[in-house]
């Protein structure tokens, strides 16, 4: 595995993380709290909205590096490295 695609990995996967805390949290609190709370980079449905476009597009630049697709199992739990 190339060192662009084994950093490319670990980002999606510390990503991946960040969006999974970012679901408890929204489970965790009320629609109200997730608007109006502030964080670094905005509320928290604005972090959320981050994680995501981030995610997308690891998706992107991995499947590019690699040649094919990311499986469905990867894409929801990350790579095992």
């Amino acid at each position: 595995m190339s060192d662009q695609l084994l950093i490319l990995k670990n980002k999606y996967n510390q990503t991946l993380d960040r969006n999974k805390k970012a679901e408890e949290y929204f489970q965790e609190h009320t629609v109200e709290e997730c608007l109006n709370k502030k964080f670094k980079s905005g509320t928290a449905l604005d972090v959320f909205n981050e994680v995501t476009k981030e995610l997308s597009n690891l998706i992107i630049q991995i499947e590019s590096t690699m040649g094919n697709k990311m499986t469905h199992y990867e894409k929801i739990n990350g790579f095992k490295l």
